[in-house]
């Protein structure tokens, strides 16, 4: 684990005790990635921008991060063929209608 992600656990642990009283195990949270997701989802409800940044950043680097947008994905692409009109229906309003 490099030096920036160490620094950035450390601030989390230090501004979500200061914004929530909660307190971080930080082998905990580099070890175990369902107790850093649960961390972090908290971090990420408080109102404070600045930790809903940093937990994002943590998520990211500690790769938990990428298995959420693809059921985003894959919950939006029904949606944008839904809405696709027709072939037919592109020039109802143009010079030849």
């Amino acid at each position: 684990m490099d030096r920036e992600t160490l620094n950035e656990m450390v601030k989390l642990k230090f501004a979500v005790r200061k914004a929530d009283g909660t307190v971080i195990d930080l082998v905990k949270l580099a070890a175990d990635a369902d107790y850093a997701d649960a961390v972090l989802s908290a971090a990420e409800n408080l109102p404070d921008e600045s930790l809903v940044l940093l937990a994002m950043t943590l998520r990211d680097k500690f790769g938990l991060l990428s298995a959420q947008p693809a059921t985003a994905l894959r919950e939006a692409a029904p949606a944008e063929k839904k809405s696709a009109s027709p072939a037919t229906e592109r020039y109802t309003y143009g010079a030849r209608s």
